[in-house]
């Protein structure tokens, strides 16, 4: 069993909105293998922790890595990706991080944390008989690969099917910053608030959504967010014509 995870682009760290990851006790631990293609713009290395809740049937991960722009261009997307093998359930955790709405690049020598909130997978019940796998499930390990780089000049590296992606979240975004931006200039505080309340999967949306969450029943924080992403976004794309 594996889930895959996206999470938003983001410069804040787990610890910014998943409080302190360090001492969650009883966990084990699981160095991270590199498998990044080769030449990779990205060098990461770091490990997983995961620990079992038995009352709640879920088994907890944890994501600890650090990664490094070793090229000497600047990086405007980057994808990663962190997998367990003999491991039920098993974790396909994907993080993307995008600056083309909030103005950041991965800067050339810079080292960013990827870390993950706690992530939470429902245990197999015991009268359940597991599929049937190949080597030895008593030893699970853990691997990371980045997944595709997109530089600030558009040149990319990694899997090319991700270049079409990246460009089809960015026009979902806009859109669905512009449709809300519309929503409350015809429809008011009430309608645009409700509508927030729909999850949409769009990883910079879902960002400004967490960092105001805090401010309820207003949407003034949101709206800032909003309108500050689309000022970028139309700086970036105007720095992509020329």
């Amino acid at each position: 069993m594996a889930v895959i995870f996206v999470l938003a682009s983001s410069f804040l760290s787990a610890e910014d909105t998943c409080g302190d990851l360090t001492d969650q006790g009883n966990q084990a631990r699981y160095e991270l293998r590199n498998v990044s293609g080769h030449h990779s713009p990205i060098e990461i290395d770091g490990y997983l922790t995961l620990r079992d809740d038995a009352a709640a049937h879920v088994r907890v991960y944890w994501v600890h890595a650090l990664a490094r722009n070793v090229t000497k261009k600047k990086i405007s997307y980057w994808s990663v990706g962190f997998e367990t093998a003999g491991s039920d359930p098993g974790l396909n955790f994907t993080q993307s991080n995008d600056y083309f709405f909030t103005g950041d690049v991965f800067a050339p020598g810079q080292t960013v944390k990827v870390q993950s909130c706690p992530i939470s997978l429902v245990i197999r019940p015991a009268n359940e008989e597991p599929p049937a796998e190949s080597g030895d499930s008593t030893a699970p390990t853990a691997s990371v690969r980045i997944k595709f780089v997109q530089f600030s000049d558009g040149s990319t590296w990694g899997d090319r099917d991700y270049a079409a992606q990246v460009h089809q979240l960015r026009r979902a975004t806009l859109d669905k910053f512009e449709s809300l931006q519309k929503l409350y200039s015809e429809s008011g505080e009430k309608a645009f608030m409700d509508a927030l309340e729909e999850p949409t999967g769009l990883p910079c949306y879902e960002q400004i959504k967490s960092q105001c969450q805090t401010q309820n029943g207003d949407s003034n924080c949101v709206r800032k967010g909003i309108e500050q992403m689309l000022v970028t976004a139309a700086h970036q794309r105007n720095l992509e014509a020329h």
